[in-house]
């Protein structure tokens, strides 16, 4: 895994030249690149050559290949307009020359206007009454001795608390294959050590998006990859910015899984504070193909 320091480097990536960023990939365990990464990798570069006074508030991106986790990933970032509210950039991230990744982010300068939401359903517990994923794992092996901390880590990504807590409510669904409601969610807080710095903050909120968003479809459909052999993909990955973000602070992901047919699975997602304000939300389409039962 990483430290902290580690990944704060890695997902601010290094200017090259104008427009032109390099980004290192993070050793998480996994035989390709995290997308997360690459959405947090692709907005940190994007953000990088627009006015500050212009807020990142809509990313649309699309995955192409599998990221090598071995060679570094190049962003090239296209100034496709600056208008007088709204600024848009395309930017398209590389290996050996050829895109894994294609996505334009559009920037607002921020306006008075409307505004609701829908709120966070009341049946969510609080992140205090919620134990750390891994002491909720080993709590569950008290009653069910075959949920492992190891099973924990090939069906969910985790991650060293001192950089990431996890606490996810409904831990043992994503554990025990059934019918389930195909509805999850956890809450999230970085190590206040990130600092203050707006980018940073949105940059690790697209890092943490990829999260879980995908593997919601396959909750009805008693499966995960522990009783199927399957192939998993990301295919495209949108996100909307509703207002400022800390991610040093306590935030909720909600996600369902309205849609599955074709192979192919449609995630939401909505990202809520303690508070209850949603801050953000974003939707995917994901590959699920299964090869063996």
């Amino acid at each position: 895994m990483f430290t902290l320091t580690e990944f704060l480097s890695k997902m601010h990536v290094e200017e090259l030249d104008d427009l032109l960023f390099r980004g290192e990939p993070l050793e998480m365990g996994l035989p390709r690149v995290f997308g997360g990464q690459v959405l947090g990798q692709a907005l940190n570069a994007a953000v990088r050559t627009v006015d500050p006074e212009r807020k990142p508030h809509s990313l649309h991106g699309y995955f192409l290949r599998p990221g090598d986790v071995s060679r570094p990933i190049i962003y090239e970032v296209d100034p496709i307009r600056d208008g007088r509210s709204f600024a848009t950039r395309r930017v398209v991230a590389k290996q050996r020359g050829k895109a894994i990744f294609n996505g334009s982010i559009s920037f607002q300068i921020l306006e008075d206007g409307v505004s609701h939401q829908i709120d966070l359903p009341v049946d969510i517990p609080g992140p205090e009454d919620v134990l750390p994923d891994i002491e909720h794992v080993e709590a569950l092996s008290k009653t069910h001795p075959e949920l492992t901390l190891e099973k924990l880590r090939s069906s969910s990504l985790l991650f060293d608390p001192s950089i990431i807590d996890l606490r996810t409510p409904d831990l043992a669904k994503s554990l025990i294959p059934g019918e389930h409601d195909p509805r999850y969610g956890f809450w999230f807080k970085f190590n206040v050590a990130i600092g203050d710095d707006p980018i940073t903050h949105r940059t690790l909120l697209a890092f943490i998006s990829d999260k879980s968003l995908m593997s919601v479809g396959m909750l009805p459909h008693n499966m995960n990859r522990q009783t199927h052999r399957l192939i998993g993909a990301s295919l495209d990955h949108a996100m909307w910015f509703h207002s400022e973000i800390r991610v040093d602070q306590w935030i909720y992901y909600h996600i369902d899984s309205p849609r599955s047919a074709r192979a192919r699975d449609f995630g939401r997602g909505s990202f809520y504070t303690q508070s209850g304000e949603l801050i953000a939300s974003t939707a995917q389409e994901g590959l699920i193909r299964i090869v063996e039962r």
